[in-house]
């Protein structure tokens, strides 16, 4: 059993990064702020391949080349998350290019992706999550009671614009239903 946010070393987030195909990536523009976009890629001698046509992520990165890069997923381990903080730059050495293999990378996208961009990491860094779905027990999906739902919050009016005149009004939050339980299920 894995140990619950265990740290990743640089070896496991790379042999992570190099079995993914579909990650995230999270550019920036002055004055509009962050976007993520999800990207086909490959990893290839310590960095971080994407086809890319020119649109919006090209744009920005060319203008801003600071990003982040994410892949997550679930293995006999449990849940993992690898972020590549780093450098963007458009690659042109068709040398290079050929031997990333990111050429060979399908896309999820029909649109034709003539450029290419190499993330440079400053930091690759990993966690490792316990899989909790593991550890609730069965539940039968039939229950024989009724689960007591709170009762609706009555939100006073709002205050005029630039003032406060009252706290703020707490959103309840449920711990979730077991597993096999949904509204359908519920009396009321």
């Amino acid at each position: 059993m894995t140990e619950p946010n265990a740290h990743l070393t640089t070896a496991e987030c790379w042999s992570l990064l190099e079995r993914a195909r579909v990650g995230r990536l999270a550019v920036h523009e002055e004055g509009v702020g962050p976007d993520i976009f999800p990207v086909n890629f490959v990893a290839h001698e310590g960095a971080v391949y994407i086809r890319s046509a020119p649109d919006v992520k090209a744009v920005r990165l060319a203008a801003d080349p600071e990003t982040a890069f994410e892949i997550d997923g679930h293995d006999e381990s449990g849940w993992w998350s690898v972020v590549v903080r780093g450098i963007a730059a458009r690659v042109t050495d068709e040398l290079e290019i050929e031997r990333s293999g990111i050429r060979h990378v399908v896309t999820a996208s029909s649109r034709y992706k003539q450029h290419v961009l190499k993330i440079t990491p400053r930091t690759v860094t990993g966690r490792r999550f316990a899989d909790r779905t593991r550890a609730v027990p069965h539940v039968d999906p039939t229950p024989t009671e009724a689960i007591d739902l709170p009762a609706p919050i009555d939100v006073p009016d709002a205050a005029p614009e630039g003032t406060r005149a009252t706290r703020p009004v707490e959103i309840p939050s449920h711990p979730p239903l077991p597993e096999g339980t949904g509204s359908h299920n519920l009396a009321g």
